[in-house]
């Protein structure tokens, strides 16, 4: 059998998308994957199921979820304007939703799923993948802890920041422990318009790097593979499968306010999900 990994793919609050898939992926199908991979705040969704949560206990967390609950402002930071550390803290993951997910870290250290959590060591200036028997609280904030609008966390005299800037989705960490197929939930828009305006422009540069990085490591998988097929050295030794469900999620990476609009994601990405492995004849459980 293929090993596989589950790439959950950094995409800030769209990933809420991402949990309806995992509800179909892991409950209606029955998927197994060997290995889990998660960049930005996608990580909360891989703490869930490196726990051993279900895809449509992840999913109804998700459903549950309530934006203005979520991000409060850094005011002891704001009156330094230019210079301040941030703009928001990501305080309430900590004090309120991943106490209601029920993440418990003993759980998620001695669970017996594989899993990398990408952080960027910005002190070092290296890209760390956090494996599931290292995770602390701390490191599961650096994952999301977005530069600009959330503080970097400091640990061990380190300091960490989400590694989006560095990759969205750590597809050659999946492959160097022995992946065969990369399956891909990717939610970062593609459309390619560019917004005027901080904000905007902001999320632009994010798109850009994140989509630039992940099709150059999908032009190096098809190289490789082409290499094989004509009988020569190839970079991985071995033929690498992507199987990649992406989608245009209507939701903002960031800036979020009615409570249906996550509902509305997670049951767009149940729909998708049904209708994507449809498409590729793979059988449902029931």
């Amino acid at each position: 059998m293929p090993k596989r990994s589950l790439m959950l793919a950094g995409g800030g609050l769209k990933i809420a998308f991402q949990a309806g898939v995992l509800q179909v992926w892991l409950d209606e199908v029955g998927i197994e994957f060997d290995h889990g991979d998660g960049v930005s705040a996608a990580a909360f969704n891989l703490a869930m199921w490196a726990q051993g949560m279900t895809g449509t206990e992840i999913a109804d967390h998700w459903r549950a979820f309530r934006p203005l609950a979520a991000v409060g402002l850094n005011w002891s930071q704001l009156p330094k304007l230019f210079y301040a550390e941030s703009l928001f803290t990501l305080n309430a993951f900590r004090k309120k939703f991943f106490p209601e997910w029920g993440l418990d870290w003993d759980k998620i250290r001695a669970g017996g799923r594989e899993a990398t959590f990408n952080v960027y060591n910005f002190s070092k200036h290296n890209l760390r993948p956090v494996t599931g028997p290292e995770l602390t609280e701390d490191f599961l904030i650096a994952t999301g802890s977005l530069p600009i609008w959330f503080p970097p966390v400091r640990i061990d005299g380190d300091t960490y920041i989400d590694a989006v800037f560095n990759t969205a989705s750590n597809l050659e960490e999946a492959i160097r422990r022995g992946a065969d197929e990369l399956w891909v939930i990717w939610t970062t828009s593609s459309r390619g318009k560019w917004l005027n305006g901080f904000i905007g422009n902001f999320f632009g540069v994010f798109e850009a790097t994140t989509n630039g990085g992940y099709k150059r490591m999908l032009a190096r998988i098809e190289t490789n593979n082409t290499a094989l097929e004509r009988g020569e050295g190839s970079e991985f030794g071995r033929r690498i499968i992507v199987r990649e469900l992406r989608s245009e999620v209507a939701l903002h990476y960031l800036f979020n306010f009615r409570k249906r609009r996550f509902r509305e994601a997670v049951e767009l990405g149940v729909e998708t999900a049904r209708a994507w492995c449809k498409d590729n004849q793979i059988a449902f459980l029931r």
